[in-house]
């Protein structure tokens, strides 16, 4: 008997369990279309290119499904500040159609001297205290009035009474100018994260940063390289330095004697006559060593780094990872953000390039960075359950019609009289809608006018931005003892603007070098000289000039 006792109520609980399982599975398919589609959509809007990447999280990782990238004209953005936006504009929508975009929402960035950044830590004894320690550590390191900015913060560590966390900060002056780009490209922002979050972000999910250890992240963009630390899987330092792309390109072009347009491909791999590979290999050196000796003097002491980590349009400048390697006695590789990630059409040749687009869009899924938008203009985060609901709908349609046919097979009049009354109530909230019609319409009209005047202001300032590009050119291909004692605009046209340029040297070498420098720059045209005279100051032998000039937007 005692062998049989088990066998009373063990075979009623197998079978249970067997019908339990066999019914969750016949079943189970009513769930798959209540889990709602998680995508994201990250945007980089840089100097020189504006890169899309759109990623979905799956049950196997990550997955690129759509990305794109476009170039923008010289002096759309300068020093990131935005200077012909309706080209910006223009250029967004041209990647979102030519990438085949459907999201809407969109995680942007912002960087800069203007945000704030700081590992700060505080002690508490309950944790609801936390969020009011938090505000007053707000208050206490903003240098702006808290109205002027937007904050928010991130934990890195939290034990049983501290708390160690990232406050960041950014003006409205900063993020409202791109929000409203945004807004304009048909698009809605959806979070405003900073690019030391996107990156650990983007090469954390790749594997790169493990979990103790000292990484160095270096995403060299064309005018700026950005420098993160993350140490034990979390932030530790970062800072700007104003060396970039361009800054090799430039120190090419001057050595070399070539425009710049020579000198970006030259930068690139590409062979041209008469320019000498160690004259390119002599500019890429001495533009490493600036940033080698820059990137030293700011990153703190670290007694021993685990890796260097290289992303950004410069990554593959030739020698660039051996010389990170030597400087730092540490292992330097190009990063790939998609290592660990699937991607749905062809991989991009140069994924690097997009490893700033990629972590924007995974920060944002896994919760991993922070969120800058004014509260304002954030989007409502729906109720999980509605979303769901939304996301079944097509599937659960059939069954909602079966059951409200049901409903009326059976007669149910009360129901019936119910909808009639409600039907009556719509109709009276209809008619009541007219005059809130019009009034929308009258709205409408007088958008419509202040839109031509915003035009017009806009027409009668297109040129200021020339001009101040002019003044930067000339400073910067004036040569040595060389003196400019006037500047006239002689005329201005579809074409350009023609100036007049007079100054005072020593030598005739010097005013051939400035003619020179001006003809290699596409901006100058109809580069003449129209006078040199001989001169005297304080006894020293001078040449006054006179150079004539058209220079084009």
């Amino acid at each position: 008997m005692r062998l049989e006792l088990p066998k009373l109520g063990l075979p009623r609980r197998v079978k249970a369990g067997v019908f339990t399982s066999k019914f969750r599975s016949a079943f189970g398919f009513l769930k798959r279309p209540l889990t709602p589609r998680r995508v994201c959509v990250g945007l980089d809007i840089g100097t020189r290119y504006i890169k899309l990447a759109q990623v979905k999280k799956t049950q196997k990782g990550y997955l690129l499904e759509k990305y794109g990238v476009v170039e923008l004209p010289f002096g759309v953005i300068v020093d990131r500040e935005f200077m012909d936006r309706e080209t910006l504009i223009e250029n967004i929508r041209n990647l979102v159609k030519s990438s085949d975009l459907k999201e809407t929402k969109i995680s942007l960035i912002v960087s800069g001297k203007d945000v704030i950044l700081k590992r700060l830590e505080t002690k508490f004894t309950k944790r609801r205290e936390v969020p009011t320690l938090v505000q007053k550590l707000i208050k206490e390191n903003i240098p702006f009035d808290l109205k002027e900015v937007v904050t928010d913060y991130k934990k890195l560590k939290e034990e049983k009474e501290r708390l160690e966390f990232v406050l960041t900060g950014a003006k409205n002056e900063v993020l409202y100018p791109l929000i409203d780009v945004i807004k304009d490209t048909e698009l809605l922002p959806y979070n405003i994260d900073i690019a030391p979050f996107a990156l650990q972000s983007v090469y954390q999910v790749n594997d790169y940063i493990k979990d103790e250890g000292a990484f160095l992240l270096v995403n060299i963009g064309f005018e700026h390289t950005l420098m993160t630390i993350v140490k034990n899987r979390g932030y530790f330092f970062d800072d700007d330095i104003p060396i970039g792309v361009r800054s090799f390109t430039e120190e090419i072009q001057r050595v070399c004697g070539i425009s710049y347009a020579e000198a970006a491909r030259v930068l690139h791999g590409e062979e041209i006559k008469d320019v000498k590979p160690k004259d390119v290999s002599k500019a890429i050196s001495s533009t490493l060593k600036r940033l080698l000796s820059r990137a030293e003097r700011i990153l703190p002491e670290i007694p021993e780094r685990s890796g260097v980590i290289l992303g950004g349009g410069g990554a593959d400048i030739p020698g660039i990872k051996e010389a990170f390697a030597e400087k730092f006695n540490t292992h330097c590789e190009i990063g790939n953000p998609l290592k660990l990630i699937e991607c749905a059409t062809e991989p991009p040749k140069s994924p690097h390039t997009f490893d700033i687009a990629i972590g924007l869009a995974i920060s944002k899924l896994e919760t991993l960075g922070v969120n800058l938008l004014p509260f304002e203009e954030r989007i409502k985060e729906r109720n999980k359950i509605i979303e769901a609901i939304d996301t079944g709908l097509p599937f659960y349609s059939s069954i909602v019609a079966l059951v409200i046919l049901s409903l009326i097979g059976f007669g149910i009049v009360k129901k019936q009289n119910r909808i009639e009354g409600e039907i009556k109530d719509m109709e009276l909230q209809q008619a009541s809608m007219t005059d809130k019609a019009d009034l929308v319409r009258s709205l409408i009209s007088k958008e419509n006018e202040l839109s031509t005047k915003i035009k017009v202001v806009q027409d009668l300032s297109k040129h200021r931005y020339a001009r101040i590009k002019l003044l930067d050119e000339l400073n910067r291909l004036l040569p040595r003892y060389t003196w400019l004692v006037a500047l006239n605009e002689e005329s201005v046209d579809t074409f350009g603007i023609n100036i007049l340029i007079r100054g005072i040297t020593t030598s005739n070498f010097a005013v051939s070098e400035f003619m020179q420098r001006l003809e290699q720059v596409p901006n100058f045209s109809d580069v003449n000289l129209s006078y040199t005279q001989r001169g005297e100051i304080s006894g020293i032998e001078t040449i006054e000039f006179e150079i004539k000039a058209r220079f084009k937007e």
